[in-house]
């Protein structure tokens, strides 16, 4: 039988601790002196933002590799200023961030729009014009889209106001990447070099909306950033703010359903998954934040079937969630002694992403990767004690699905056995770029997708969210993406309420904030966080 809390006088219960959550719950008991209670899965909170060890000593972060968009000043900055009462600290990534390699070409992205416009016309002087387009064609999508959801709070959703920037600017933004590429650029090198970052919103140049794709470049103008001493000190900033009203952070708790009362949600059943018996607990509330995604509160916590729950289901099988593999290494000695950097590395053996992005099931197969993601955290955090790496490539969630209901760690030989190839094939992999690496390795740990599924609850272990394809951005092909949901006090937060990535997932905070009967608004939280930092 189900335990039910002793005093039902929570303000807010939170669905999952992603960074959707910690703005929201920093707001609402900033703001609002509200009691909050936050439900993560995993044993550790943070959600995309926590970090794990190993052997004491190597250290990684799961989901932030580098945030842009963070100088004094800037909106993401005052927002993380007002998430952790100012104790966040952010370490500045070397001027070449990001390094694009190819077999034929390296490519440094400087952390200077200008610098980088000048870089590429210099490598494709025949392209300048269209370069010169595509760049503020970057900036004019995102001021659109900015406006929309930032200042005025709605939905990630563009149709209402999409005809008269079409006819004024010449472009759609919502085309995919591919169609706006091939309209405005000839050189198949060029198009292929400047989506090498895709990685970033999971989908290759045919698939994602131009949208996307400009909101990244644009985060990522001025460089990227790491929190110092790793990104779980954004939820262990948020704890002090949280005690001021005696809010709670419940971990290995699972939630299984949202109780309605009356088409209105009421509270949440809860599975206690480290307590003796796991346990359910009936946990009630005034209101519902899901920061578990539009999939998971859609089709497995409602009781009841929303209209478009077949839509959604549909939607997911018709545009396939994006898995992954990350080989977390430990490294013998310095990277920098090999030229590395603070810099991430985007390696891949051809500038034809779509491709690369259809053999994601037959790479693993094969042993022979077709690109992949290398970054250091140990350099990007001046109090990193040790060195480390991290190596992210696509994959089929199907390679590993025959194992997803096995225990974590007890998965048997032959899925270990799979891993360590998969291990060994990326590793070999950075080695043909990048000599000697393989002599740097001291540890290995390889995390698959259904792993990730196992801890966070995102169908087929995907990382992204909602698949940013043009349909998303449309309220009558995507309305699961609306933060305010079809239940009366149920709200949707984080990435699928607006776009993927830490500063997205927070924006999506900002969007369901902003539908509350009193809402909050993004300038409500600038004042705030500049009164307190005055």
């Amino acid at each position: 039988m189900a335990q039910r809390s002793r005093k039902l006088d929570y303000d807010t219960i939170f669905i999952g601790s992603g960074i959707g959550t910690q703005l929201a719950a920093a707001a609402l008991v900033r703001l609002c002196g509200e009691r909050v209670l936050i439900l993560e899965r995993h044993f550790t909170p943070g959600g995309f933002t926590h970090t794990f060890k190993r052997k004491n000593r190597f250290f990684w972060d799961v989901g932030i590799h580098y945030i842009g968009d963070l100088a004094e000043g800037s909106i993401l900055h005052r927002l993380f200023h007002f998430l952790s009462g100012g104790s966040l600290k952010w370490q500045k990534m070397p001027k070449v961030f990001d390094k694009f390699i190819y077999p034929d070409l390296t490519f440094g992205v400087p952390d200077d729009p200008e610098e980088f416009a000048r870089a590429l016309i210099r490598l494709f002087p025949e392209e300048e014009s269209a370069i010169h387009k595509y760049l503020t064609d970057i900036r004019k999508t995102n001021t659109w889209f900015g406006r929309h959801i930032g200042l005025r709070g709605r939905a990630p959703f563009t149709e209402n106001f999409e005809g008269d920037f079409v006819a004024k600017e010449g472009f759609n933004p919502r085309h995919s990447v591919a169609q706006y590429l091939d309209q405005n650029f000839r050189d198949r090198r060029l198009k292929g070099l400047l989506v090498s970052q895709w990685g970033n919103y999971g989908l290759p140049p045919q698939k994602a909306s131009f949208l996307i794709h400009a909101a990244v470049v644009q985060h990522y103008f001025h460089g990227g950033y790491y929190p110092l001493g790793g990104s779980h000190r954004i939820f262990d900033s948020l704890k002090p703010i949280l005690e001021k009203t005696q809010s709670m952070v419940l971990t290995a708790h699972e939630v299984k359903e949202i109780l309605l009362e009356k088409d209105r949600a009421v509270g949440v059943r809860a599975v206690a998954l480290r307590e003796p018996g796991k346990p359910e607990k009936i946990l009630r509330s005034k209101k519902i934040f899901s920061n578990a995604g539009a999939y998971t509160t859609y089709l497995r916590l409602l009781p009841e079937k929303m209209p478009f729950a077949d839509a959604l289901r549909q939607f997911y099988t018709e545009n396939p969630v994006v898995s992954n593999v990350t080989l977390y290494l430990g490294l013998k000695t310095d990277p920098r002694r090999l030229g590395f950097g603070g810099e991430n590395y985007w390696i891949y053996s051809s500038y034809d992403h779509d491709a690369n992005f259809a053999r994601g099931a037959d790479w693993v197969l094969r042993d022979e990767p077709v690109g992949a993601y290398l970054s250091f955290p140990s350099l990007k955090n001046g109090e990193a004690k040790s060195h480390t790496a991290e190596i992210i490539a696509f994959t089929d969630y199907r390679i590993f699905e025959r194992w997803k209901d096995a225990p974590w760690r007890r998965r048997g030989e032959e899925y270990n056995t799979l891993k360590e190839r998969i291990s060994q094939a990326l590793l070999r992999y950075v080695e043909k770029f990048f000599p000697g690496f393989c002599e740097l390795v001291e540890y290995q740990e390889l995390s698959t997708p259904i792993t990730t599924e196992y801890f966070t609850g995102h169908p087929l272990g995907g990382i992204y969210g909602v698949p940013c394809v043009p349909e998303r951005f449309l309220s009558q092909k995507s309305p699961w993406c609306n933060p305010r949901t079809p239940i009366e006090n149920l709200y949707l937060t984080g990435a699928d309420a607006s776009t993927p990535g830490i500063a997205g997932a927070m924006m999506g905070a900002v969007a369901a904030l902003s539908q509350l009967p009193q809402p909050i608004r993004l300038t409500d939280l600038l004042r705030a966080a500049d009164a307190s930092a005055a």
